[in-house]
């Protein structure tokens, strides 16, 4: 218990640092253009590091824990999906701040170059979700009924937002992400459903990937597809960075989700053993 709401304490550290590079950004104390940007790379740099780090220790208190022997698979989902995310957000650092690299319509067409590894990244959440779920039967048939509603509807407000001339290297990967990220908001909402889950840890679950969705949109709409393809920055990469931080500080904590789930079934479990005696 202690662990758990000191990683909790963790998260909301995170997301108070998310906060205040955003303040400082509107407030035009520091900017990611100029020489205050070192600045601004490290101070989110440190952030990520210190989300690893939580993440990490949610996967040690995880592995000590007596009774969490199936929930390890759990842990170690997250710990990759943050790795893979992490390097994802290393692209999008653009450390070398090179701009139209595939084409001359799209400036900030490094971000199609972060699917690479954005896109295992959250493979792995959506395993870990998937599993949690433990959907079975005619349960399956709804869900994947549901999936191709939503990449039905992706696909559609990603059609809104292309432009024509972007290039078959950013139309296929932004297009497939943008259909891809949205099955965490039917994720978060299946999650939302799901009485069997601990009811407030599934609410802050499911609004954390949630916001992964929505991170994603404000990315395609603002900072890739718009202002022509230049992009509103880079005010929309500062506000981007609240909702995905947000985002990650949450969701890393499924682990201990799954963790109150199995121990409130074997309680259950134990309680109609004595009861049957």
């Amino acid at each position: 218990m202690i662990a758990r709401w000191n990683t909790i304490k963790i998260s909301v550290l995170i997301i108070a640092l998310a906060m205040l590079d955003l303040l400082l950004t509107l407030l035009g104390v520091w900017s990611v253009q100029g020489e205050t940007r070192v600045w601004v790379v490290s101070f989110e740099a440190l952030t990520l590091l210190l989300l690893l780090s939580n993440c990490l220790i949610i996967r040690q208190s995880i592995y000590q824990h007596q009774y969490a022997q199936n929930c390890r698979l759990f842990a170690n989902l997250a710990v990759m999906s943050v790795l893979f995310c992490l390097a994802g957000d290393l692209v999008n650092f653009n450390l070398t701040q090179s701009y139209f690299q595939h084409g001359t319509v799209v400036k900030h067409d490094y971000l199609a170059d972060s699917v690479w590894f954005f896109m295992p990244g959250y493979l792995f959440l959506y395993l870990a979700c998937w599993r949690l779920l433990n959907y079975s039967g005619v349960q399956v048939v709804y869900f994947m009924l549901a999936v191709l509603l939503t990449a039905l509807l992706a696909l559609c407000s990603y059609l809104s937002m292309h432009l024509p001339d972007s290039g078959w290297y950013i139309t296929l990967l932004t297009g497939s992400y943008a259909v891809f990220i949205a099955q965490t908001t039917l994720l978060g909402f299946c999650l939302l459903t799901r009485s069997s889950l601990p009811k407030v840890p599934r609410f802050y679950l499911a609004f954390g990937l949630i916001l992964a969705t929505v991170a994603d949109a404000l990315i395609g709409q603002f900072w890739i597809f718009g202002n022509e393809g230049q992009g509103y920055y880079p005010q929309i990469r500062a506000i981007n960075w609240v909702f995905y931080i947000t985002s990650q500080a949450i969701v890393i904590h499924l682990p201990l989700v799954a963790l109150a789930q199995a121990h409130s079934s074997s309680r259950t479990c134990a309680a109609d053993a004595g009861f049957a005696k």
